[in-house]
């Protein structure tokens, strides 16, 4: 057994007594074992397994429960779309962009729920992404749950996501974070056909500078959503590359 499985299986141990209390420094050398797996070029088989079991362990600690995920997000895409039918019904009352700075109550209220329900597309359409991503990854979804902000998201098969290249789960977290602005372009181009409506073009904007803006800082914290895990997997990357290549150096020279 490695040293690594070993402190995997002694962590394992202390997490199923209770992980919902789990000591910081415990918690903090599992993820550090998890960044090492990931920079390995050619991970340890029973390291990723077990590492994934205790992940899934604390997931459920700190998420709740998972959801099938067929059933559940046929359940979103109709509350989505719904959400877009809604919406363009909203079109129906005219509102003139052009007077924008004369509206009145009337022409606010119509502003505003148009709005909730494009931002109410953007979310329940949002795990479409993910599912789309991982499909392109290899990386299993398992089901649906809630994320840190209690707003839907896709719950990912962590072994499979350890066995992804360093490459794909970057663009993996990349396109699900791109899949909101894209739903919302797709949203504005929809109003603008149907009543030269800007509405929708108000999230794409917003979307696109914070998330442009946490790639540029280059912050991997999980609070800044998917674009937060592409800067984590983008750093993980480099060291996982330098393995590569060092592995096929000597695949070389043997």
């Amino acid at each position: 057994m490695s040293d690594r499985l070993s402190e995997l299986e002694q962590i394992h141990t202390i997490v199923k007594q209770n992980p919902k209390e789990l000591p910081s420094e415990t918690r903090k050398q599992f993820w550090k074992i998890v960044r090492q797996i990931k920079r390995e070029s050619s991970p340890n088989e029973e390291e990723i397994t077990k590492a994934a079991v205790i992940r899934d362990i604390l997931f459920e600690a700190n998420r709740g429960r998972t959801y099938p995920l067929g059933p559940v997000l046929s359940l979103e895409i109709i509350i989505g779309l719904l959400a877009v039918w809604i919406y363009l019904w909203a079109l129906e009352t005219p509102l003139d962009w052009t007077m924008l700075l004369t509206w009145d109550l009337s022409n606010w209220m119509t502003f505003v729920l148009r709005f909730l329900f494009v931002f109410a597309a953007i979310v329940f359409l949002y795990p479409i992404g993910r599912v789309i991503a991982g499909k392109w990854a290899g990386i299993k979804l398992v089901g649906m749950c809630r994320d840190q902000y209690y707003e839907p998201t896709v719950k990912i098969d962590y072994v499979t996501f350890l066995k992804a290249p360093a490459s794909k789960r970057k663009w993996f977290f990349f396109f699900a974070g791109l899949w909101t602005v894209i739903t919302s372009l797709w949203l504005w181009i929809l109003g603008m056909i149907v009543a030269w409506d800007y509405t929708a073009l108000i999230p794409a904007v917003v979307l696109t500078v914070f998330e442009g803006a946490v790639i540029i800082s280059g912050n991997p914290s999980a609070a800044r959503g998917e674009m937060g895990h592409y800067n984590r997997e983008k750093r993980i990357e480099r060291a996982w590359k330098r393995n590569l290549a060092k592995m096929r150096e000597e695949s070389q020279v043997d």
